[in-house]
């Protein structure tokens, strides 16, 4: 069975651009099904309002769900899958994988090497699960670290396209022998998975952030009024109002000199990691 086992519904809120994702639980399911999927995981970050309503959408559509989250602990994002109850943000690695185990639940380290620094690192040596490969990881260095890092550990794997769109859900996606959430668990935690690895096209994450700045654009007028000064204000405005209003190739063309330079700047973060 095909699932796909990291995605983002509108649920899932960002602190300085607030419409982070934006699907609806039931668009979810409905995309995986059309995918001809046989399961998912929802992972909003912090938060598992929508799980209730991608139960019922899975069931509808004839989907294995499972109910998970993407947790901000201290030392940085961790994925709960199989939660009965809201997992508290905040805590420490160990407490929240200890309250993670109290629930029964399996404890699955998202692009922990990823440029941003979000990852919880080294400290996957404490995790059920191993993302090895992201697919927004798009510097591919991130994933090559992870990769590297579990193998040595012996630590099972899965991959997840961190979908925070429809058009990327199923990008890459987990292959498990099982019919229902606890039997998929138990396969995910024994490392028993196949995964078909893909990255996410530059294009599509350009449209994503471009319909996600579009849906928060007042809160990041309001954002950059409060923190930036004179000229800057003015000009991260006028960009704003550029990049939303247009579809001009020229931002496909500077977002490959982002990811060029995003390389060269992961490449250097990587000799801390060893």
């Amino acid at each position: 069975m095909r699932f796909e086992l990291h995605c983002h519904s509108y649920y899932s809120k960002g602190e300085k651009i607030p419409r982070e994702a934006l699907p609806s639980p039931r668009e979810i399911a409905k995309r995986v099904s059309a995918l001809g999927f046989q399961g998912f995981a929802l992972t909003d970050h912090k938060v598992t309002t929508g799980l209730e309503e991608a139960k019922k959408a899975a069931r509808k559509f004839g989907l294995v769900f499972i109910p998970g989250v993407e947790i901000q602990t201290r030392e940085g994002h961790l994925i709960a899958l199989g939660i009965n109850e809201p997992v508290k943000n905040g805590l420490s690695l160990d407490e929240t994988l200890d309250e993670i185990k109290s629930q029964g639940a399996i404890s699955v380290a998202p692009h922990p090497y990823d440029i941003k620094g979000e990852g919880i690192k080294d400290g996957i040596k404490k995790v059920d699960v191993v993302e090895v490969f992201n697919s927004l990881n798009i510097d591919k260095l991130a994933n090559l670290v992870s990769r590297y890092k579990v193998r040595r550990l012996g630590k099972p794997c899965v991959c997840g396209s961190d979908a925070h769109t429809l058009e990327m859900i199923g990008t890459c996606f987990n292959e498990i022998d099982a019919w229902d959430c606890d039997s998929a668990l138990v396969e995910i935690k024994a490392g028993r998975v196949l995964r078909t690895e893909r990255y996410t096209p530059l294009s599509v994450i350009v449209n994503w952030s471009r319909k996600r700045l579009e849906a928060s654009y007042q809160d990041v007028i309001d954002y950059i009024n409060r923190n930036y000064r004179f000229p800057k204000n003015r000009i991260a405005a006028y960009l704003l109002r550029k990049f939303v209003n247009s579809e001009s190739r020229i931002w496909n063309v500077l977002a490959h000199l982002s990811l060029n330079l995003s390389r060269i700047y992961g490449g250097f973060k990587i000799l801390t990691y060893f």
